[in-house]
């Protein structure tokens, strides 16, 4: 056992990208005893969501993981595990920001037949999962708050949401803990070493630094292409944009207290989180620029909004892009090379999967 620590403390990993499929996987790695470096340019910057670095800033850190169609396959396992995964997680996790907690549960409406059947059929297959449908009382609340005819919905007590910002700051205070090493320049070249006496490779940064290390993860996103293109691996992604909105309301939603941590409609998220405040979002676009048509269309529910959302105010709106892979299921973990990995390409679940796929790279590292 104490070989295998001293092995650990000289096997040296870089993780490259600081979004949260790199802040996690580095938590990780550090966890289990291995030397880490965590590389962004922006590893060292303030987090705020009003001004995102990356697409995680960005995101409402919404977990929908039992609330997921299918009961087999690598999606619906990767989904299972970061559920529970994130149980323990968070009891690890140093707690930096007050009431940092796993908001749940997650409601779901349907306002067409099609969607509520297939509500009807994921309650009775996953029903040990706290999914159940919803009841009349209920169903005519959310008819009231939206002003329309709804067929049904869905309640999924074990799913819910984790503030992005808050799980940033606190993971990060964590690596600090645990010292990760966070390198802020940015990565321009990575390569393989030929000499048999020093680590396997090389990573050239900025200002003409360089390092040796045993592994590369490499969970940086769109920039993944660019480091590996000259090493001969093809990775195609494309960027999909998420937008958030944050209204502010003219007055109280009667019964605030029955919206649950996400509500989920029309694909589009909303969280109640103030009084007098909304949340609205979905990752909905491809390209890096927002469109003025999605955000319409979000702020008009597809002509559907309710008298409430018409009359709010838009206080806030940001963005972020998120790496989708092309002609290949999302994320994309892979061991390309002895040594070099990824762990990117998450598109609308990196803050769910992120434990499920960090476990996955420890494995790979020990050989499992």
């Amino acid at each position: 056992m104490n070989r295998q620590k001293a092995e650990k403390k000289e096997t040296e990993i870089s993780v490259i990208g600081s979004g949260i499929a790199g802040i996690t996987t580095a938590f990780h790695l550090g966890k289990k005893g291995y030397k880490v470096n965590l590389i962004d340019p922006i590893v060292n910057s303030e987090i705020n969501n009003l001004s995102p670095k990356n697409g995680t800033q960005a995101s409402l850190g919404v977990l929908m993981g039992n609330i997921y169609k299918r009961s087999k396959g690598r999606a619906f396992l990767l989904r299972n595990k970061s559920m529970k995964l994130w149980k323990e997680w968070l009891t690890q996790i140093s707690y930096s920001e007050s009431n940092f907690i796993f908001e749940k549960p997650l409601i779901k409406l349907a306002n067409s037949e099609q969607e509520f059947q297939s509500m009807v059929e994921l309650s009775n297959d996953k029903k040990n999962y706290g999914i159940e449908l919803l009841d009349k009382n209920c169903l005519d609340f959310w008819n009231s708050i939206f002003e329309i005819k709804l067929i049904g919905g869905l309640i999924s007590h074990e799913d819910g949401r984790l503030n992005p910002i808050k799980l940033i700051k606190s993971l990060m205070k964590s690596l600090d803990q645990i010292k990760i090493n966070k390198i802020d320049k940015n990565v321009i070249r990575i390569s393989k070493n030929n000499n048999l006496y020093n680590k396997s490779w090389n990573i050239n940064l900025e200002n003409n630094q360089s390092i040796n290390q045993d592994y590369i993860i490499i969970c940086s996103a769109l920039n993944t292409q660019k480091l590996l293109k000259p090493l001969g691996h093809e990775i195609l992604l494309e960027p999909i944009l998420g937008q958030v909105i944050e209204l502010e309301l003219n007055k109280k939603i009667a019964n605030e207290k029955e919206w649950p941590a996400i509500l989920n409609f029309q694909s589009i998220n909303f969280i109640h989180h103030h009084p007098y405040r909304m949340l609205i979002g979905a990752t909905v676009e491809r390209g890096s620029k927002a469109s003025l048509i999605y955000k319409q269309e979000m702020l008009n529910l597809k002509n559907n909004a309710p008298q409430w959302m018409k009359n709010a105010i838009v206080r806030h709106e940001w963005s972020g892009i998120r790496a989708r892979p092309i002609n290949e299921p999302s994320p994309l973990l892979k061991q390309l090379e002895p040594g070099l990995l990824i762990n990117t390409g998450h598109y609308r679940n990196g803050i769910l999967l992120a434990p499920a796929c960090a476990e996955w790279i420890g494995h790979k590292i020990e050989g499992h």
